[in-house]
């Protein structure tokens, strides 16, 4: 009997074993080729553990194509195994295919860790990876001589000279990178925007800052600039020829240019933070990555929300989706005290049903109707204006098909991007013919290259993607005739430019406002030297970043000076875990639970009284004393 049931642990056990197995092996395929070789460790974790508000798609997906192949799977393997050991072949047979197959699944999550999210690289014990670093030459920097490039700016109802001081102001600019002694990446290069004396033009202008969801330049045809060998985002690939995209050629026919995405800036919380924060998003320390478990969102930064809110800019953040996802809510909340018009908004405020769901929550096509409605308000208050969009509607796996896409394109994903493309394209027109767009300068930006990697599959594997941009209605051009390369780091100086902000020593953060003659850090260092070093943790970041660890049920971990732990719970009490094993939870009456190391408990009345009877209720996890353990 005794062996019997051992017999049936065992099965059971490696039942589990294998169906675990199984579904990392399918995970990883799954993961693969969805994201493609574009994900990177930082970018993994924070994924995984920032799952609130994330589209219902993508579970389906996961289960559809990752999950039930794993049930089935690991079924079909112990019929087959109970068949053959009914035959007596089972034992030599079975125990060389499970030492096999475990053996190769170590091997396929060593390579997803080594070769796919660089896992090396983010430790920094890469050396063993060949680096074109050394043979890296930065680009020559032809100095412009100030007085030949004064110019009216690029703002279609400039007068005249109006904004001559600033052209002028940005050819002088020629401040070389001042690296310090440090020895993490990022302190060594920042620059806190905080230092620097930033002036506004006495109009400030208003700003329309458009993230577009997994946009990249990549979707336009070869011969521009782009990937593909037809152009999926025609009137987009226009906009940006006419107007500014630093590639130093203007024109139909001419040529885009785009930012590179590096490690902390490859998603859209990453994307929004390095854009307006010139800074990688590392946010190491918490358990599953969730920045919305946080009180406060790297707290002591300087960013751009931060400084329009000085400047007296009424900001707004606008999307389909629900603010509170990958920790926007917290990170706008905290910089820049923006209003939120999401999917809670529109719901409270009559725009949609209580039910209505779609997609992420909403799509695209109410997003534009909202932000002309948004925009007309803002257009007829008193104050400069700030409004930040983010569309949804590409967002992977495949986008989401609406009402007005066509069927242009055989992948319906191309015809996604397509739709957006238009309804971008005549959201734009719409802004140009308003009485505010006068004094008002339109940014365009892809948030990040899209992560359904199967969608770019067939393009040159040589070919490093980057995101779209353009900007329109900037009063200033660029002093500097070159195709740039650059990344949205660079996007914090480059939008205060476009505001006709002046930035001594044009940078701020880890960006170079691409208006000025200066080097971004990209071309000072190369492509391959920045991505690495921005791959590796820093010390630096985690001290900006300020991150609290949180339980599992997300609650808030304080590590004290004498080495315990404090967890602080929603309704003010806190349990207390110290080194030598006792613990202490004390609770909003003033009453305590004392747990001393060898498992004895008392109960402290708040008039100081004790007894070992423990009153109903009063742990903090709800269960018994053994349940509020440090996780």
């Amino acid at each position: 009997m005794k062996e019997k049931i051992i017999n049936i642990i065992f099965s059971v056990l490696g039942i589990l074993l294998t169906f675990i197995l199984i579904l990392l092996s399918a995970g990883i395929l799954w993961m693969y080729a969805i994201w493609g070789r574009n994900l990177t460790i930082n970018d993994f974790l924070f994924q995984v553990g920032t799952l609130d508000g994330t589209g219902s798609g993508m579970v389906v997906k996961f289960i559809l194509f990752a999950l039930l192949p794993s049930v089935i799977l690991t079924a079909g393997l112990f019929i087959l195994k109970f068949y053959l050991k009914k035959k007596n072949i089972y034992e030599p047979f079975m125990g060389r295919a499970m030492i096999g197959g475990s053996a190769l699944v170590f091997w396929c999550v060593l390579i997803f860790a080594v070769k796919w999210l660089k896992v090396d690289d983010y430790f920094g014990f890469a050396g063993f990876r060949a680096s074109a670093e050394a043979a890296y030459v930065p680009p020559e920097i032809v100095t412009i001589v100030p007085a030949q490039n004064v110019q009216t700016g690029s703002g279609e109802d400039a007068e005249p000279g109006e904004w001559d001081y600033l052209q002028t102001f940005l050819a002088n600019e020629m401040t070389p990178w001042e690296k310090n002694d440090s020895r993490d990446f990022v302190e060594s290069y920042y620059v806190d925007p905080s230092t620097v004396d930033l002036v506004f033009p006495e109009k400030k202008r208003n700003l329309i800052f458009i993230y577009l969801e997994s946009m990249e330049m990549t979707f336009a045809d070869k011969d521009i600039g782009g990937a593909f060998d037809e152009n999926v985002i025609k009137n987009l690939t226009l906009l940006s020829q006419e107007n500014e995209n630093f590639s130093g050629t203007y024109g139909p026919g001419s040529l885009l240019d785009g930012g590179y995405s590096y490690n902390g800036g490859t998603w859209t919380m990453g994307a929004i933070f390095s854009s307006t924060a010139g800074l990688p998003l590392q946010t190491g320390g918490i358990e599953r990555n969730e920045m919305n478990t946080q009180e406060s969102f790297y707290p002591s930064i300087t960013t751009l929300g931060d400084i329009l809110e000085e400047q007296d800019y009424r900001q707004i953040f606008l999307i389909g989706s629900s603010a509170v996802f990958g920790g926007r809510k917290l990170y706008f909340q905290n910089h820049g005290d923006f209003e939120f018009r999401d999917l809670v908004w529109a719901k409270q405020s009559g725009h949609l049903p209580g039910g209505y769901y779609v997609w992420w929550g909403y799509e695209d096509q109410k997003l534009f109707e909202y932000a002309k409605e948004t925009l007309t308000e803002l257009g007829e208050g008193d104050q400069p204006f700030n409004l930040t969009m983010l569309t949804v509607d590409t967002h992977m796996v495949g986008g989401y098909t609406c009402e007005l896409c066509g069927n242009e394109f055989e992948n319906s994903y191309s015809n996604v991007y397509a739709c957006s493309d238009k309804q971008v394209s005549e959201f734009v027109d719409w802004i140009k013919q308003q009485d505010f767009y006068e004094n008002t300068t339109i940014i365009l930006m892809g948030d990040h290259p899209t992560m359904d990697g199967m969608y770019c599959r067939n393009i040159d594997p040589s070919y490093v993607r980057r995101v779209y941009t353009c900007i329109i209605n900037a009063p200033v051009t660029p002093v500097r005739d070159a195709y740039r390369s650059y990344s949205t780091l660079d996007m914090l100086p480059t939008t205060l430019t476009s505001i006709g902000v002046e930035i001594p020593g044009g940078r701020l953060g880890l960006g170079t406002s691409l208006y000025t003659n200066q080097r971004t850090l990209t071309e000072e260092l190369g492509y391959t030297a920045v991505s690495g070093s921005l791959s590796r943790y820093s010390s630096f970041l985690a001290e900006l970043a300020s991150i609290v660890p949180v339980d599992e049920f997300g609650n808030p971990m304080i590590t004290n000076e004498d080495g315990s732990i404090t967890i602080q719970y929603p309704d003010g009490s806190t349990a207390t875990m110290f080194p030598d094993g006792s613990q202490a939870n004390l609770y909003i009456d003033g009453s305590q639970l004392l747990i001393s190391p060898d498992g004895n408990v008392t109960y402290v009345y708040p008039d100081g009284t004790a007894t070992n009877e423990i009153p109903a209720g009063l742990l903090p996890t709800g269960g018994d004393v053994q349940e509020t353990v440090i996780p």
